[in-house]
């Protein structure tokens, strides 16, 4: 049964927060330090999920792409935080823009699972970002 303790909810929504921060401070070992090592990421520009084996290499690589584009800005949209004991699900839209040279901009739609470990306290397990639709296409025929 969900609980939603205003306190966990703050500390979830919090760490996620943190990610991000990381990611933008281009800190890769403070953002890996958020993922526990299993944690698994549907990234919206991989075609394949990633895994733990090969987290290193996706950070290495997602910084790489992101200093080539140009300066990014982020807006999120407010969170939907479900906490259920030990487990938690954040929900939010987010709009990103990458300035020239190599501009970008997309809105899309994140879920951050996170586990509470009794030894590390919360730790996402698994991002799920996605390019937000735009509808259904018409039926031509």
């Amino acid at each position: 049964m969900m609980d939603n303790d205003p306190k966990e909810v703050a500390a979830v929504e919090e760490l996620v927060h943190r990610v991000w921060e990381r990611f933008l401070a281009q800190d890769p070992e403070g953002m890996l330090a958020l993922l526990h090592p299993d944690c698994t990421v549907w990234d919206i520009f991989q075609p394949q999920l990633v895994r733990a084996k090969t987290m290193r290499d996706y950070v290495a690589a997602d910084y790489e792409q992101s200093a080539a584009r140009g300066k990014l800005t982020q807006t999120w949209g407010e969170f939907t935080t479900d906490v259920w004991d030990d487990t938690a699900n954040v929900r939010f839209y987010a709009q990103f823009s990458y300035e020239p040279p190599n501009a970008l901009a997309l809105e899309g739609r994140i879920s951050v699972i996170l586990r509470r470990f009794p030894d590390r306290g919360w730790l996402v397990v698994h991002v799920h970002e996605g390019v937000l639709p735009t509808g259904i296409p018409e039926i031509t025929e």
